[in-house]
C-alpha cells in the first residue's frame, strides 16, 4: 500500500506561488520559502510572482516574476495583461496564493480563478479584520469574536471616511476569496473565524505548520546548574500586539530568581521597550539582539531554558512555540487564538489568561525553580512535534490538497461533455 508521501510525489506539478514578499520578512514568508524548497526537492516545479518593491531574493534555477502592486483600479487594468502573459507562458497546474490582499486586487484574483485551480493560505486575520489583523476590540481591549461587518464601525475599528472606503474594498476582497477552490489554514481557530465570516466549511482545510528538523539545532538537555543563570527567550516583533512590554513587566516580578533574558526582534516599540527595561533597572539582565538570521536564532533556542510568547492578539498558529518545543524547551504563553492547539497546559508548558502578567510570572518562576519539571515538559513538547508537526507530514498533505483541487476543477470542466 502506497503512503500519502508516495502518492503525492507521483504526479509532478508546476505550482505558481504568489505572495507580496519574497524574502525573509515574517512567518508567512518563512513558510513560503520553505515549502518552495521542499516541493522543489520533491521534483515539483515552482514559479514565483511577487512584488518588486520589497527587495526580493533570487533562487538560482527558479522562475521568478517581480511586478508592481496592483491593488488600485487603474494599476489593475495595466497589470492584468502581465498576469495573462505569465499564465499563458508558464501554464501552471495550480496557483497558490498567500498574503496578496495588499499586493494584487480581487479583480486579478477573479481572473486567476477563471483560468486555473486556485488555493489560498490565509496566514492571519487581516483578511477579515480592519484592525490590521489584531482581532481585538480597541475600546475594551478584548478579543473580538464577531465577523467583519457593521460592528467594526460600532466597536470603533473603523473611524473615518477612508475607513469606509477600506471596508468596501475588504468586503469585495472577502467575497472573491470565498470563491477560491480551497482555503488552507494552520489551526482550528482560523477555520472557525473563516466560517464565522461566511466561508463554506467544505472549502477549508486545516494543515498545521511544521518544523524542518534539518534547520533546527541539536536538542540540548535542560539542566539548571548551580551558579548558572537560567535563560529566558523571546522571539518576535517588538510591538504592542506581541506583548513585549507585558513580558518586561512580567520579568520585573521575578526578583528572587537568577535569570537572564534575550529579546530577539525589532519593531516600532523597541526604543520604548529598551527605555522601560532601563527604568526598571533590568538592563543588566535583559539583552536586545535586534533581528537575527535563522541559524543564530536556533543557537539561542538551543541555549535557552524557557521560551515565552506574550502575544496580546489571537495568533493564527504561533510557529515560534513549535520551534521551541522541537528544541526541547517548555513554552509559557498567553492563551490567545491557535496557541492552545499545540501548547498543552501543564504538559508542554503553560497557558496563561491573556494579559495576566502576574500569572505568567508565576508560571515562569515555577519552571525556573524546578529543573525536572522543565525537562519533562521540554521532552513532551519534542514528542508532540515529532508526532504531528513535521515537514514530511505537511508537504504530502499540501500536495494531496493540490491534486484534489485540480481533479475537482477538471471534473467540473468536463461535466458538460458527459452524455447519458
Amino acid at each position: 500500500m502506497t503512503s500519502s508521501y508516495e502518492r503525492s510525489n507521483f504526479l509532478r506539478l508546476k505550482i505558481l506561488q504568489i505572495n507580496e514578499y519574497y524574502r525573509n520578512f515574517g512567518g508567512a514568508e518563512t513558510y513560503l520559502l520553505d515549502i518552495c524548497k521542499g516541493l522543489g526537492e520533491m521534483g515539483h516545479e515552482i514559479v514565483i510572482i511577487s512584488s518588486r518593491e520589497h527587495a526580493p531574493i533570487h533562487v538560482p534555477g527558479r522562475k521568478e516574476y517581480f511586478i508592481e502592486s496592483s491593488y488600485g483600479f487603474r494599476s489593475t487594468l495595466k497589470l492584468k495583461g502581465i498576469f495573462e502573459e505569465i499564465i499563458k507562458k508558464e501554464d501552471p497546474d495550480i496557483i497558490h496564493l498567500h498574503n496578496t490582499q495588499y499586493f494584487i486586487s480581487p479583480i486579478i484574483v477573479k481572473y486567476l480563478l477563471k483560468v486555473k485551480p486556485v488555493v489560498k493560505t490565509v496566514h492571519d486575520t487581516r483578511l477579515f479584520c480592519p484592525g490590521l489583523g489584531c482581532k481585538v476590540i480597541p475600546a475594551r481591549d478584548e478579543v473580538c469574536c464577531y465577523p467583519m461587518g457593521w460592528r467594526c464601525f460600532r466597536k470603533c475599528c473603523y473611524t473615518s471616511l477612508w475607513s469606509l472606503n477600506k471596508y468596501i474594498l475588504m468586503t469585495y476582497d472577502l467575497r472573491v476569496t470565498r470563491k477560491i477552490d480551497r482555503i488552507l489554514v494552520s489551526s482550528s481557530y482560523m477555520y472557525n473565524e473563516l466560517v464565522r465570516n461566511g466561508f463554506p466549511e467544505k472549502n477549508i482545510t486545516v494543515i498545521p505548520l511544521y518544523v524542518d528538523k534539518a534547520n533546527m539545532p541539536s536538542i540540548q538537555r535542560i539542566e539548571m546548574k548551580k551558579g548558572k543563570n537560567k535563560s529566558i527567550l523571546y522571539i518576535g516583533r517588538l510591538d504592542a500586539t506581541k506583548g513585549v512590554l507585558h513580558l518586561i513587566e512580567c520579568l520585573s516580578l521575578l526578583k528572587s530568581e537568577e535569570w537572564q533574558a534575550t529579546i530577539i526582534g525589532e519593531g516600532d516599540m523597541q526604543d520604548e521597550a529598551k527605555a522601560f527595561v532601563k527604568r526598571l533597572g533590568l538592563d543588566v539582565r535583559i539583552t536586545f539582539t535586534g533581528t537575527l538570521p535563522g541559524k543564530e536564532i536556533n543557537k539561542y533556542l538551543a541555549d535557552s531554558d524557557i521560551v515565552v510568547m506574550p502575544s496580546m492578539i489571537p495568533e493564527s498558529f504561533g510557529l515560534v512555540g513549535i520551534e521551541a518545543m522541537a528544541s526541547g524547551k517548555p513554552v509559557v504563553a498567553f492563551d490567545a487564538g491557535g496557541i492552545r492547539e499545540w501548547l498543552a497546559d501543564g504538559e508542554t508548558g503553560y497557558l496563561v489568561e491573556r494579559g495576566d502578567v502576574r500569572g505568567m510570572a508565576e508560571r515562569i518562576s515555577r519552571l525556573l525553580k524546578n529543573s525536572s519539571l522543565a525537562k519533562r515538559m521540554g521532552e513532551k513538547g519534542k514528542e508532540l512535534v515529532e508526532k504531528y508537526y513535521r515537514r514530511d507530514i505537511h508537504l504530502p498533505g499540501l500536495l494531496d490538497v493540490y491534486q484534489d483541487v485540480i481533479k475537482t476543477r477538471s471534473n467540473k470542466v468536463c461535466l458538460p461533455c458527459v452524455r447519458p
